[in-house]
């Protein structure tokens, strides 16, 4: 088709007329945020306006004539196959050869980072709107026009797809996790919204946005934090409830990255990080209950509980606006409740008094002493980390139990006389000792 060929001669004026447009740009160094980027201003008609008016019309009327007579797919796929030739082209004379990015000789992630979030940005602001309006122009149908764009898309659109998907899947060392990865995902989340003006909503394009939405989902430092928590809570618990490692490890990530405000703008308002991190802490928080349960004592497993979310709430002061607050503070008090009835009902059910009778009043005061002892002998052997939330909780177990004891043995020497000393084991101080021992132990 003459028409075609003569389009393809443009291709050296389009390409200067876009290098100059964007020559600013790709000499910036984008990956460095110390170093503000000049920004890529918009232009829609940038190569509309630098074709001939000649050759636009002489493909505007090519183009009715083939789709008129039932040739519409092979219009489409050869005007389609010139532009993508085009596009490789012109990224490739700006120095940006997205096919190559994965290939083993480049081997620094830093020079790939770069060469794909200008490619990104320039196929993005810039080549592909020009490419919806040219198609637009040409193709009066809009089937046509929607087809054929996202043919001419769709190969670029992809292979900077695969990078990132790549960068996903990958290992990253830490300094990757918290410095590199997140610039990557700010600059793809940056640019979903120009993915959805020109692929959104169009019957052959839809697939496009909705990889692209696939592809975000997956990015970076989530991922990876992802398969840490998934990977490593086959780890054995830990011993009196302690934090488990895979929480501090996942907080510690979080914590490096959010500190870094300027490629985490999460503390004003909901963005794409606040959802992929409350996915993340719910993600663990589920992991963190199923291991909960592994423990035989299940009293240990809600002090486990209580440690991991003691310390999900300290990183809060980071990233809190997420939950809020109370989200943490709901978890806690259930945990603790869940606590208390699984530790210390049983034991107050050795109180109650629905017999007045000697002989079984002493058997519950024997009962209750031998539990207690023992409670207090094993839970001594557990831990909670923050000093005010364990008086907290000693401070309820008390308000729980002192009034019940008291009120026993009140009834207890009303009932067995002058032998109820011989039978009482703790009194209410020593009961406040014994208590105030508990959840001391640490690694």
């Amino acid at each position: 088709m003459g028409h075609i060929e003569k389009l393809k001669e443009e291709n050296e004026n389009l390409i200067d007329t876009i290098s100059k447009h964007v020559g600013e740009y790709l000499k910036a160094n984008v990956v460095d945020e110390q170093i503000p980027a000049p920004q890529l201003h918009p232009d829609d008609n940038l190569v509309v306006d630098v074709l001939p008016s000649g050759i636009m019309n002489n493909l505007c009327e090519t183009a009715r004539l083939m789709v008129v007579n039932g040739f519409e797919k092979e219009c489409c796929n050869m005007y389609s196959s010139c532009r993508r030739e085009f596009l490789k082209q012109c990224l490739s004379s700006l120095g940006l050869q997205v096919e190559e990015l994965n290939m083993e000789y480049i081997d620094n992630i830093m020079e790939k980072i770069e060469i794909w979030i200008k490619a990104l940005n320039i196929a993005v602001t810039i080549l592909f709107p020009n490419e919806r309006r040219l198609c637009d122009v040409v193709f009066r149908l809009a089937s046509a026009s929607d087809f054929s764009f996202k043919e001419v898309c769709k190969e670029l659109t992809l292979d900077l797809l695969r990078f990132v998907n790549t960068l996903a899947t990958e290992n990253h060392s830490p300094y990757h996790l918290s410095h590199v990865i997140p610039k990557v995902f700010k600059t793809f989340s940056d640019l979903i919204p120009n993915f959805n003006s020109f692929f959104s909503g169009q019957l052959f394009s839809e697939s496009l946005i909705n990889e692209a939405l696939l592809v975000g989902k997956r990015l970076g430092i989530f991922v990876e934090l992802e398969s840490l928590i998934r990977r490593d809570m086959a780890q054995a618990t830990t011993p009196g409830g302690e934090l488990h490692p895979t929480t501090f490890k996942v907080m510690d990530y979080l914590r490096d990255v959010f500190t870094d405000s300027k490629s985490f703008p999460i503390r004003e308002g909901k963005s794409p990080f606040s959802d992929q991190v409350a996915r993340i802490i719910v993600l663990l928080e589920s992991n963190l209950e199923a291991k909960s349960k592994t423990y035989t004592d299940p009293a240990l497993g809600y002090v486990f509980m209580i440690n991991n979310l003691i310390f999900l709430q300290h990183g809060g002061s980071i990233y809190g606006v997420i939950f809020g607050e109370d989200w943490y503070i709901e978890k806690i008090k259930q945990n603790i409740e869940l606590y208390q009835r699984s530790s210390w009902d049983k034991i107050l059910d050795f109180l109650k008094l629905d017999s007045y009778e000697s002989e079984s009043m002493k058997e519950k005061l024997k009962l209750f002493n031998l539990h207690f002892n023992e409670t207090c002998k094993v839970q001594s052997g557990w831990f909670i980390f923050d000093e005010l939330l364990r008086q907290h909780i000693i401070k309820s177990i008390e308000n729980m139990l002192l009034p019940t004891y008291g009120n026993f043995l009140g009834r207890f020497q009303d009932v067995v006389g002058k032998d109820a000393y011989d039978c009482i084991e703790y009194g209410i101080s020593h009961i406040q000792d014994r208590l105030s021992l508990l959840f001391l132990a640490s690694n």
